[in-house]
Order: structure tokens, then C-alpha cells, then sequence
């Protein structure tokens, strides 16, 4: 994982905005207020929202942001890997800043999504002549609440 996207977690707005755009620049994509809203709300939201929540939070802060311009924007910060899109076979995909390895656990009854640390992330030995392109770890069940 990318160094500077660890950083960016950890630092207070002023910073973190700046580095959000430093990260845009070497990605390579051009700085726009649009793009650095999306990045910097999933940057400060770990919820794993989909586009449809991201657009309508960010509309009330930015009236004029187009649902377009959230989706297009999430499909390429999500090619650039900066943001990783989450497809848990739910109505909807959901969208988180890139971080660590990490699992997932979601609700059955609520929809929820929880992160989870992952200790013990080695590839097993039968898949070392494969080309692996994503991992992911996701539990399935009944959160606390809804147990």
C-alpha cells in the first residue's frame, strides 16, 4: 500500500487536505474541488458508503456537485486505487479510502459493514504460481446489535 495514503489517515484537516492533493497530483489526476470533496469525505468517513450516500451528503455541502461527477470521479480514484471498490454482491457498492489490509464483516439483518484487523495475512502456499489480482476477507452474520 501506498505510503502516503497511510499518512493521510492520521493528519488534521489543514494537512490532510493538502496531502489529499498532493496525492491527486501524483496520481495524475487533475486537481478539481469536486474530486478533492470526494476523496476528503471518504478520507474522514469509514462507513463504506455507496456513490448514492456520497452524493447525497456532499450535496448538501456543495449544491451544485452532479450525481455524474460522483460517479465518474469514484471510478477513477477507485482506477488509480486510491479508493477501493467494495462489491459484496448487496445493491449497491460501497467505497472506502485506501488503508492497511483489513477484513470485512457485514450484517445480515442491519447492512452494516465493520473493518477488522487482519494479523496473519500470508498468501497459502498452493496459490504462490498465481497471479492474484485482490484479496479480500469478509464474514458474514449477526452484529452485536442485532444478535
Amino acid at each position: 500500500m501506498d505510503s502516503k495514503i497511510r499518512e493521510i489517515q492520521n493528519l488534521n484537516n489543514e494537512n490532510r487536505i493538502n496531502d489529499l492533493k498532493e496525492l491527486l497530483e501524483e496520481k495524475g489526476i487533475r486537481l478539481s474541488h469536486q474530486r478533492l470533496l470526494i476523496l476528503n469525505y471518504l478520507a474522514l468517513n469509514h462507513t463504506h458508503p455507496t456513490a448514492e450516500k456520497i452524493y447525497k451528503d456532499l450535496k448538501e455541502v456543495d449544491p451544485v456537485i452532479s450525481q455524474a461527477t460522483v460517479y465518474n470521479t469514484l471510478n477513477l480514484l477507485a482506477e488509480k486505487k486510491i479508493i477501493k471498490e467494495l462489491d459484496f454482491n448487496m445493491n449497491s457498492k460501497r467505497y472506502e479510502f485506501r488503508k492497511r489490509f483489513h477484513g470485512h464483516f457485514i450484517c445480515e439483518k442491519c447492512g452494516s459493514i465493520s473493518d477488522f484487523e487482519v494479523i496473519d495475512h500470508n498468501l497459502p502456499d498452493e496459490l504462490t504460481n498465481y497471479d492474484i489480482r485482490s484479496e479480500e476477507i469478509v464474514y458474514r452474520g449477526l452484529c452485536h446489535n442485532c444478535k
